[in-house]
């Protein structure tokens, strides 16, 4: 116990010898020795120099490190208050035992004592200046004491209505990202550059975004709704009261639509059969992404969401389907396809020109052997009209042969149904010779 209070004593008169009353915190001097410290304490006070009124307060700051230089949690810590190198209560400490957080700090907050009843203020040691010198010591109370040192932050206590120091003037800063800066994109403002200038500490901050929009912090988000170049301001106000402020004007521009295409499957698409569309192939710009993908199929049905949806026509014809894409930023893509759908069977011929001897002038042979169906039917009847009156009943056969009477241009016409019952019809202008 004797050998701590020493230490203590040493580090205090130390700290002040050394410091006076503006050093916000001393390190012991190293120690000689083949090792170095397991454990090693910074003190910081928040203000250094408090009015001796009784209420005026200052946050004291404890970081623990370990002998790799990072930072240590669940170190106890005692704190003492010494004046004129003496241990007493001089003042009064929120706790006098602290435990470090997660990032290696412990905090307690000093209070001042009040006046002196006969108003008389010693002077700090090494200082001209009225007020007392208190220090407040941070010892580790763990069990390894001899690898570590106490560590002391001097409080300047001044005389109640003591003129401070004249402050400068602090100085303001702060930068914008992302950049460029995008409607309807949140956008960060950080003032870490500014200052709180000479004899002051700390600062304030207010933001105005030209927009109407405030806020305050030293680090800010805001999100425009329009494009447009507008004027923010930072205005900083240290605590001596004085204050600066930085203009930048942000301006503000939309962000690229989404680009790509969508994909139908399978193809041709038949009435009555699931159809798939995806619109994966659709890609936001950089720094985006889509948060809807919205389809209209154009018969009248339902719409879908989704990246991938699937849909039924209940009936053949021609639709326009359409795709609306929208990013986080509210940009959209909107893709329109022209789409025909079929009953499943398809009709095709070809006519040439058959051998015409004396008797047979003005034949065609007409093949239908290209007609397709889906779903594993098949076509079972072939059905003509020649376009001169005459026509071929429905029948097996794909092919026919018809002879006209002169030659010209018919309008030949093949209707083909298959084994489901579905029919489709095609029509050509076919040349006679």
């Amino acid at each position: 116990m004797v050998l701590t209070t020493l230490r203590r004593a040493l580090v205090a008169a130390a700290v002040l010898a050394a410091a006076g009353c503006t050093v916000h915190s001393k390190e012991t001097p190293a120690l000689t020795g083949p090792s170095g410290l397991a454990l090693t304490l910074r003190v910081t006070a928040t203000p250094d120099s408090i009015s001796q009124d009784g209420g005026s307060q200052s946050s004291i700051r404890v970081t623990a490190f370990g002998p790799d230089g990072r930072a240590l949690s669940g170190v106890a810590i005692r704190l003492d208050i010494f004046q004129n190198g003496v241990a007493q209560d001089f003042g009064t400490l929120s706790a006098r035992t602290v435990v470090t957080g997660n990032d290696g700090t412990a905090t307690a907050v000093f209070t001042a004592p009040p006046a002196p009843p006969n108003g008389i203020f010693a002077p700090c040691p090494s200082s001209v200046l009225p007020g007392t010198c208190v220090t407040i010591v941070a010892t580790p109370t763990g069990t390894d004491l001899t690898a570590s040192n106490p560590e002391g932050v001097v409080i300047r206590l001044t005389p109640p209505g003591v003129i401070l120091p004249p402050p400068g003037a602090p100085t303001a800063s702060f930068t914008v990202t992302p950049t460029p800066v995008q409607m309807n994109v949140q956008a960060t403002f950080d003032a870490s550059a500014s200052t709180p200038g000479t004899n002051a500490t700390s600062l304030t901050y207010a933001w105005t975004f030209g927009d109407g929009a405030t806020a305050t912090g030293r680090t800010a988000t805001h999100t425009f709704t329009t494009v447009g170049t507008f004027v923010v301001t930072l205005t900083v106000t240290n605590d001596r009261g004085l204050s600066a402020s930085a203009v930048q004007s942000v301006t503000v521009a939309t962000s690229p639509a989404p680009t790509g295409d969508f994909i139908i499957t399978p193809l041709p698409v038949v009435a009555g059969d699931l159809v798939s569309f995806n619109a994966s192939g659709v890609r936001a710009s950089s720094g985006r992404t889509i948060v809807s993908d919205n389809w209209n199929f154009g018969d009248n049905t339902a719409g879908a969401s989704g990246v991938v949806v699937t849909h039924v026509f209940a009936n053949a014809g021609t639709f326009v389907v359409v795709l609306t894409a929208t990013d986080d930023a509210g940009q959209t893509l909107v893709l329109n396809k022209t789409l025909v759908v079929t009953n499943g069977v398809s009709a095709s011929f070809t006519a040439t020109t058959a051998p015409s001897p004396p008797n047979l002038a003005h034949s065609i042979n007409f093949d239908a052997s290209g007609s397709t169906t889906t779903g594993g039917a098949s076509i079972t009847t072939y059905a003509w009209s020649f376009g001169d009156g005459s026509s071929l009943a429905a029948n097996a056969s794909s092919t026919a042969f018809h002879t006209y009477a002169a030659g010209g241009t018919f309008v030949v016409h093949l209707t083909v149904t298959d084994s489901a019952g579905r029919s489709a019809t095609t029509t050509q202008n076919v040349t006679v010779p």
